[in-house]
């Protein structure tokens, strides 16, 4: 039976209560890693560079294959950097980012399992998942949308 790595378990222990709930009834079904909670500041400016550079005063996209953000942290913060955590970014294990499918799978068990739990009285979140954004395809990401 799957369990959370230490690591996981310590990115996962800095969500909301809601995603916690929901991700524990989700690794008895299948394996996933939890690749990111919370996220200071400096972190997600890290991310945002990722696939941009700096040119006349204001950041670039250069690589739209490297963008994984469109929030710096600072003057546009993500769902990662409230604490708790409002969002969270799941990988199927083991990680292989270009089968794709394997993510829609743990988007459906994600999402099925909250439901449940928001009918049952378990959680009051309901969520989005990045995979379903028209703009941006941010697979692993999970959010309260409440």
């Amino acid at each position: 039976m799957p369990n959370f790595s230490k690591k996981s378990r310590a990115n996962l222990d800095t969500c909301h209560n809601d995603i916690i709930a929901v991700c524990n009834e989700a690794i008895l079904v299948t394996d996933f890693s939890v690749t990111y909670g919370r996220r200071e500041p400096n972190e997600q400016f890290r991310l945002f560079q990722k696939g941009r550079e700096y040119r006349n005063d204001k950041w670039i996209i250069v690589r739209d294959d490297l963008i994984v953000t469109h929030c710096d942290g600072f003057e546009k913060l993500s769902a990662h950097n409230h604490e708790p955590s409002e969002a969270v970014d799941l990988v199927p294990y083991p990680i292989d980012w270009k089968d794709i499918n394997r993510f829609y799978y743990l988007a459906g068990v994600f999402m099925a399992i909250a439901h449940r739990l928001r009918v049952q009285g378990i959680i009051e979140s309901n969520f989005v998942w990045g995979g379903n954004w028209k703009s941006f395809k941010d697979y692993p990401h999970f959010q309260r949308k409440d």
